[in-house]
Parts: C-alpha cells; sequence; structure tokens
C-alpha cells in the first residue's frame, strides 16, 4: 500500500502544462511520501515527457471510453487502482468520479484539487477541459453534438457537487475558483462544509528570477507560451498582430508551445497567419523551455478562455516580463492587484482591446519598468517551499 494515490486526466506524465509542473513539483519534493498514480485517458496517451521520480511506485492506465461512450461508473475496475491510505483527484470530471468511489468502496479518505473547474469549462463552451482531454474530438462532432453539451454540463456539474460534498479536503489555486465551488453548494450545506476547502496557490520555481529579459535583440518580441489548443484561444491573439504593427512596426511574434494535441487547430492558426499576411512575423516554436524564451520576451500575451492561476503569468512575472492576459480564473488576482500591477486584462476574444493593451506597454518604456519590477516583487511571495509545505501538512493528517 502506497501513501498517496494520484488520480489524474489526460495530464501527467504525457502531456507538457500547468497540471503536470504541479504534480512533477509536488511529488519530487515529497520524496519521503510514496505514491502511485491512475492515468485517465481518452484515446493515445503518448510519450512520458518527465523523469519519473523514485518514489512514485506504479502508474496504471484507465481508458474512460468503454465502447459506447465515456465511462461514468468505475466499479468494475477498482481492483487494478492501487491500494492507498488517501486518494487525491486532480479533478472533478472522471478522476473526481473514480476518487469517490475509491472513498466509497474502499473506505478511505479524499482529497480533491481543481486548477481549472471542469464543469465551468463546459459551461463557458469549449470542446477540452483544462485538466483533461477534449469531449469533442473534431469541429465536425462538436457541431454534431452541440445539442449534447447541455447534458453533458448536468453530468459534470453533478459530479463537481457530489466531489464537493464528499472529497475530505478541498483545494484549489485561487479565490475565483474557490468562490465558483461554493456557488455550487447549498447556503447551509456551505455553513456546515466551508472550512474543508482551501486555497493553495501555485508557485514559481527559483531558476525564473535569473532571468534577464530583453538583452541585445533587434526590435520587439511578443510572445504566447503554451499549448496551441482552443482553449488558450492563439486565435485572438494571431488576429490581434496587424493591430499591433499598425502602431509598433519592429514587434515579431512567438507562439510557443506543442503543436500536437490539437492538430486541426494548429493548422487553423497556420492558416490564419497566412490570410493576415503575418508569414515571416510570426514563428510557431513547438514545445520549447519556457525560460529560454521569456529571456527575450517583452510582453507575454495569454488569451485563454479559461484559466486556473496559470503557471506561465506567474513565471512572465518572476521573469520581468508585463502580462496581457484574459480576465479569467485566478488571472487578475495575479496582474491587476491594486498598487501592484503587472499587466492588463482584456476580455475573451476582444483582440482589439488585446492590441492596444500590448502597444500601451511597448510604447512606453517607464510603465513598462513599472510592470515587469512589479511582476518580480509580487512573484516571490510565490514559493515551492510554502506549496510543498502545505500539501505535506494536509497529508500528514491521512497518513
Amino acid at each position: 500500500m502506497v501513501d498517496v494515490c494520484l488520480i489524474l486526466e489526460g495530464t501527467y506524465p504525457y502531456a507538457i502544462g500547468g497540471v503536470s509542473k504541479w504534480v512533477h513539483t509536488l511529488v519530487k519534493n515529497l520524496n519521503h511520501i510514496e505514491f502511485s498514480i491512475v492515468h485517465l485517458y481518452s484515446g493515445e496517451k503518448g510519450d512520458v515527457k518527465f523523469k519519473i521520480p523514485e518514489n512514485v511506485k506504479s502508474i496504471v492506465e484507465i481508458d474512460v471510453l468503454n465502447g459506447l461512450g465515456f465511462r461514468f461508473d468505475f466499479s468494475d475496475l477498482i481492483e487494478i487502482v492501487p491500494e492507498a491510505k488517501v486518494y487525491h483527484s486532480l479533478s472533478t470530471g472522471f478522476a473526481g468520479l473514480l476518487g469517490l468511489q475509491m472513498k466509497s468502496m474502499k473506505m478511505k479518505p479524499l482529497i480533491l484539487t481543481e486548477h481549472g473547474l471542469y464543469w465551468k469549462e463546459i459551461e463557458f463552451g469549449v470542446d477540452e477541459v483544462e485538466c483533461g482531454f477534449k469531449i469533442f474530438k473534431s469541429s465536425k462532432e462538436k457541431e454534431k453534438l452541440c445539442t449534447e453539451r447541455r447534458g453533458y454540463l448536468k453530468i459534470f456539474k453533478d459530479i463537481a457537487r457530489r466531489c464537493y460534498l464528499g472529497a475530505d479536503v478541498i483545494t484549489t489555486v485561487c479565490r475565483y475558483n474557490f468562490e465558483q465551488q461554493l456557488s455550487l453548494i447549498s447556503g447551509d450545506e456551505v455553513k456546515d462544509l466551508r472550512s474543508k476547502f482551501h486555497v493553495i496557490e501555485n508557485f514559481v520555481e527559483p531558476e525564473f528570477f535569473k532571468s534577464t529579459v530583453g538583452g541585445s535583440k533587434v526590435g520587439k518580441i511578443v510572445s504566447f507560451i503554451g499549448r496551441v489548443v482552443g482553449i488558450k484561444d492563439v486565435k485572438t491573439f494571431i488576429k490581434a498582430m496587424p493591430l499591433i504593427l499598425e502602431k509598433v512596426n519592429n514587434v515579431n511574434f512567438l507562439i510557443i508551445g506543442d503543436l500536437t494535441q490539437d492538430v486541426e487547430y494548429v493548422s487553423e492558426c497556420f492558416k490564419l497567419v497566412e490570410e493576415l499576411g503575418l508569414v515571416g512575423r510570426v514563428t510557431f516554436t513547438g514545445e520549447a523551455d519556457s525560460i529560454d524564451y521569456l529571456n527575450i520576451t517583452d510582453v507575454l500575451v495569454l488569451p485563454s478562455i479559461s484559466e486556473g492561476q496559470p503557471f506561465v503569468v506567474l513565471e512572465a512575472m518572476a521573469s520581468g516580463v508585463p502580462v496581457v492576459a484574459t480576465s479569467v480564473g485566478g488571472v487578475p488576482e495575479l496582474i491587476s492587484e491594486s498598487g501592484i500591477e503587472c499587466g492588463f486584462l482584456f476580455e475573451v476574444g476582444d483582440y482589439i482591446k488585446l492590441a492596444e493593451n500590448v502597444v500601451k506597454v511597448l510604447n512606453d518604456e517607464i510603465l513598462w519598468r513599472k510592470l515587469s519590477e512589479n511582476g518580480v516583487k509580487k512573484a516571490k511571495r510565490f514559493t515551492v517551499e510554502r506549496f510543498i509545505k502545505r500539501y505535506e501538512q494536509i497529508y500528514s493528517n491521512f497518513i
């Protein structure tokens, strides 16, 4: 029997991203705790992207498709899930459902952690959830099944509410998520259950503070860093580029991140670059180490439809890079806190405001420097040590 069984969905160790970074940092820093991982997937898993720490004793794979559609009952697979002193689900979707069944059938405690809110992202209308995988595999399938979205939303809202009621401890990464979680629970229940909900913010690794922005380069660089998938809304960034170039002509754009997770969407991005006459101005790097590119980036753009508390924003702040991002999830808590602003916000899909904000930062050196200094100052509170200490305390109550 291991100490902790993590239940993940479409992420670690097969995908680069915030949830995977979170898991890897947690496990390798709690090397005195033995972990097992249950990885839920839909379709292909891909290649392992991380060196698995020695305290991970096993990884079990479970396909959430059962030949008839999505699997909403894992009771026939309970015996292949590793025995553990506590189960820890990293979303309320299928991972949360399996966690609830393990708690019920094995009589073990359940911890729930949410980064993006599974049910909220479906409510927003995205076809992929940040902590999971694509619900609709193609645009054609999405159109065909869009009438079923209300049904999926009802199902996943119900699962989320059951998770909030049933889990022993619930953590999330920002105040926005905390408030949304409580909104699914009735007023009388909230009074009794509120104490088991906790906000534990993400972290930024020390090496990002050693970055030096700018350097000996010609012109300005505006970057997006993240997976090139629909939920990140990279196309809104691309639409803003011609407007930015009208005001600042010595700008080049980088789109830094995995191009393999949604090839249809990536193809649409390539086509849009061509249609807008941006070939030569835009570089798609593919999967890369963000620290290398933050060193040469003047402004980071994050146009996501949904976020929890994005690591890339914290890393940009630590590196002294001003951020222009959508006002979603916990992003406003990071960059628009009164007195220590380190960037600007815009609404989802508003490429005109995105462009205006980028131009404002690029054309005002004093403003750029103020946002840069504020970001570094604020990022210093998001330490790995604080993050690890909080989860070590939670685990110690059960193991």
